[in-house]
């Protein structure tokens, strides 16, 4: 599959755009932002620079600058058949949580002079927990950032990343900014900070306003403080990715270095630990590769710029607020044809890491009795199956790793149930809007269109991108993985035939002494 950077660049709109501009990234350490980073210097080098907000790691041992050396090194900035521009990225020390970003005065009034895009990535990974550090970093974060727009004496535009699933108490979602049901944000802020709780809200509190997790809720608020705020103030666009997953050819085709949520579950399945996930198979899963993502972010940063401009010269009367980035609506694909079609292609290509066979499909959450066979599974073939295998390697005198690794794994799946159970309908009117505006190199250079993805290509690269890049081995491995997956599966076979004989027999003796 040809990668976009290929294509010829003459005649492209938002290249040109990006031309000398000076750019301030959030969270170009996380996928999206590695990704949409990696791709600015492949395909706009002459932009003139790039700042990246850094701060150090969570005990302090590794400086801003070291990590920031570290992402310039990491394998996404590799496959480029061109020598990137890596020099232009330079890192301003700061943190989200801190106040006025923790910037110096020095590193304010850099990037007040210098900076005229914005790309606002950052945000907790996690999705649970307490909904004053959400608000600390998703909300607050998100208004140090506008206010540090607003000094801006460049500025041209303002992209702040939220999620389809902000308002996924409502079915169908339109690309809007959809108000509170409690009044302003500054409200709902003032009143989260003032109750200062340690406690984590669960899926069904009033406090979440029909949402599942602290995470969907703050950035619903972060939305709405933007729109009541600094909307008519700054050049912002709110972009909404859906699931984001492997990249479907940018850098390289599959690529993710990512074991968050879907990523992660995906793995664990491929290496025999995930035995069941919950969900509706009949359901659209609206995943939406990162590479799509991040071309879509650059597109919409060309877009808000022009929008803003004709608003102002009152050449356009309106402005648009919100686009999606996600599939379901133009090229839909469900969770049993994604699940169905990565078990097909990772039975070709198997893992040499593999511990027990794959399972052979999730547990429809639609089947009356899925429920009980879910738990059923989750306990016996995932969490006992955990401890017996840890239990192993402690009386073998090797690390054990079992145990924390479902652990985790069942809070990846706790969380994705309430989106793989569901189904929403996300609008995506304005970002066909915007692709339409689109010359056709552009949409070839920053490859965005949901109607290109070929689902069975994309979930052969998924299968891929687990063995090279998650796991870390060669193409060349694959046979010796064919003839490991062959003997597990017949251990595996043998064992379980072992287990049913034996309970089979155990009933047939205790049928046999109640009759004698």
């Amino acid at each position: 599959m040809a990668t976009s950077e290929h294509h010829s660049t003459s005649f492209s709109k938002v290249i040109d755009f990006y031309r000398g501009q000076t750019i301030f990234i959030t969270g170009a350490t996380g996928f999206i932002g590695k990704v949409l980073l990696e791709k600015l210097l492949r395909t706009c080098p002459e932009i003139e620079r790039i700042y990246v907000l850094m701060r150090s790691n969570r005990d302090g041992t590794i400086s801003p600058s070291q990590r920031l050396a570290d992402l310039l090194a990491s394998k996404a900035f590799t496959f480029s058949e061109k020598t990137l521009p890596l020099k232009k990225v330079t890192h301003v020390t700061g943190d989200m949580t801190a106040p006025g970003l923790g910037l110096s005065q020095s590193d304010r009034q850099l990037l007040r002079d210098q900076v005229s895009v914005i790309f606002h990535v950052a945000a907790t990974v996690k999705f649970h927990g307490p909904l004053n550090k959400f608000v600390k970093q998703n909300v607050l974060g998100t208004e140090s950032i506008m206010k540090l727009a607003l000094e801006m004496k460049r500025l041209q535009s303002v992209i702040y990343v939220s999620t389809a699933y902000a308002n996924c108490n409502l079915l169908e979602i339109e690309e809007k900014v959809y108000p509170l049901s409690t009044g302003t944000a500054q409200q709902m802020i003032d009143q989260i900070m003032e109750e200062n709780s340690d406690q984590t809200p669960l899926e069904g509190d009033p406090k979440l306003l029909g949402r599942p997790n602290s995470y969907t809720l703050s950035k619903s608020i972060a939305e709405n403080l933007i729109r009541e705020k600094y909307w008519n103030k700054l050049p912002v666009l709110i972009c909404r990715p859906s699931i984001v997953t492997h990249s479907y050819c940018e850098p390289t085709p599959g690529w993710c270095d990512n074991i968050n949520n879907l990523a992660g579950v995906l793995l664990l399945g491929y290496v025999g630990i995930t035995r069941t996930m919950e969900c509706n198979c009949d359901y659209q899963a609206d995943i939406i590769p990162v590479d799509f993502v991040a071309n879509s972010l650059i597109v919409s940063g060309w877009y808000a710029a022009q929008q803003y401009q004709a608003y102002n010269n009152c050449s356009s009367t309106t402005r648009m607020e919100v686009v999606h980035i996600s599939s379901g609506i133009h090229n839909p694909i469900t969770w049993g044809q994604i699940t169905d079609l990565c078990r097909d292609y990772a039975l070709k290509k198997p893992t040499t890491k593999q511990i027990r066979p794959m399972a052979k499909n999730p547990i429809n959450a639609r089947n009356p009795l899925g429920k009980i066979n879910h738990l059923l599974v989750k306990f016996f073939s995932q969490l006992l199956f955990a401890y017996i295998f840890d239990f192993i390697l402690l009386i073998t005198r090797k690390e054990r790793f079992m145990v924390k690794v479902t652990h985790k794994m069942h809070i990846a799946h706790d969380v994705i149930q309430h989106f793989s159970k569901r189904q929403w309908i996300f609008r995506a009117d304005n970002y066909r809007h915007i692709l339409n505006q689109l010359e056709t190199n552009d949409r070839k250079l920053f490859l965005s269109d949901i109607l290109r993805i070929n689902w069975p290509d994309y979930c052969d690269n998924v299968v891929t991108g687990m063995r090279r890049y998650m796991l870390n081995e060669d193409d060349s491995t694959i046979e010796a993985a064919k003839k490991r997956s062959l003997l597990l599966n017949i251990i595996y076979g043998t064992i379980e035939g072992i287990l049913y004989l034996t309970v089979f027999g155990m009933l047939l003796f205790i049928v046999h002494s109640q009759i004698v």
